[in-house]
């Protein structure tokens, strides 16, 4: 994809390095047994013309030990705690927000425990054979912005919704719900 403008280019050096990023996480995620999808404003710039975003919202399957004993490790790595939700449930964190101290950069895990999201995790895919990491399908984060529904999600929604071949019929389902 050729990007025409200043602001478009520095999209596209981010996305190299958060393609970088999500390998690195991907592999931590499979190393410490967590069924997971990108989801979010990353998982958008997927699907469409990159934008600056600088949190990664993963959708997780519920699983107490295995969340746990990433978030653990995400510590260690020198994440922060900043949010939990949910934690001494028997199925784990509903949500939790850990955030690196020296960057910024913020990690949004959402436990899937109703069927939507679970749906979710078992329709994100891998756009090649080389990454380690599923993405959300347009659909879904057509749905979650929805759900969301803040500004940018606004215009995340504008921006996904000229996608050609979505499946309106399961948007429609879900956003129903």
């Amino acid at each position: 994809m050729q990007f025409t403008n200043r602001r478009s280019d520095l999209a596209a050096i981010d996305r190299d390095a958060t393609l970088h990023w999500l390998q690195d996480f991907a592999a931590l995620l499979d190393e410490m047994g967590v069924a997971a999808a990108l989801i979010g404003g990353q998982a958008r710039n997927f699907w469409a013309e990159p934008r600056i975003t600088r949190d990664f919202d993963f959708a997780v399957r519920a699983d107490r030990g295995p969340v746990l004993k990433l978030i653990e490790e995400l510590h260690r790595r020198g994440y922060v705690s900043e949010q939990e939700q949910g934690s001494d449930l028997a199925s784990g964190p509903d949500f939790a927000r850990l955030v690196n101290p020296v960057t910024s950069d913020a990690i949004d895990l959402q436990s899937a425990k109703t069927p939507y999201p679970e749906e979710l995790l078992r329709r994100a895919r891998k756009l090649d054979e080389s990454q380690l990491l599923s993405v959300a399908t347009p659909e879904d984060i057509i749905v979650l912005k929805l759900i969301a529904y803040h500004s940018k999600d606004v215009v995340d929604l504008a921006v996904l919704g000229v996608i050609e071949g979505l499946d309106w019929e399961y948007i429609e389902q879900w956003a129903d719900s």
